[in-house]
């Protein structure tokens, strides 16, 4: 795997989240895992950085106004309250790999903490101004599942 030239880097911009849907091993479907209209932008540079977040659309509102995470009001929400935000909220940042139709994320930043220092590795088409990214098969809730996300080019 290589750094990515910027000549044939078909990732290189910022894409908006479409879609987020999940694929069982016996061909179900979940379309809407983030919600009917999930919200998420992924940037790829052209020097091999990547920043993504993603989340629902429909996430509550927190029960009391937060200023920044930092503050002590954060601390004072319930546990409930934060759980659901944490839950329903993805980002990381860190920089990519590029090997023909695969692309791997080193992850230097994640709002999951045991996934820094990790890498993702996602399968990708580009077909216009859409770019589909799809998790290899995982575990979820015991059943073999891929995660596949479509961003379009903005």
């Amino acid at each position: 795997m290589s750094t990515p030239s910027t000549q044939n880097n078909p990732l290189i911009g910022i894409w908006k989240l479409i879609s987020a849907t999940a694929i069982y091993a016996d061909g179900t479907l979940t379309p809407d895992v983030y919600g009917t209209d999930p919200v998420g932008y992924i940037t790829y540079t052209s020097d091999g950085h990547i920043m993504v977040m993603f989340s629902r659309s429909d996430r509550p509102l927190l029960s009391q106004e937060v200023q920044s995470p930092l503050t002590s009001q954060m601390q004072s929400l319930p546990v409930e309250e934060l759980a659901q935000a944490f839950t329903t909220f993805n980002a990381y940042a860190g920089t990519y790999t590029l090997s023909d139709n695969t692309v791997t994320h080193q992850l230097e930043i994640a709002s999951i903490p045991n996934r820094v220092g990790t890498a993702l590795v996602r399968t990708f088409t580009v077909s216009e101004s859409r770019l589909t990214l799809s998790t290899p098969p995982v575990l979820s809730d015991g059943v073999e599942t891929v995660f596949e996300l479509v961003w379009e080019r903005i």
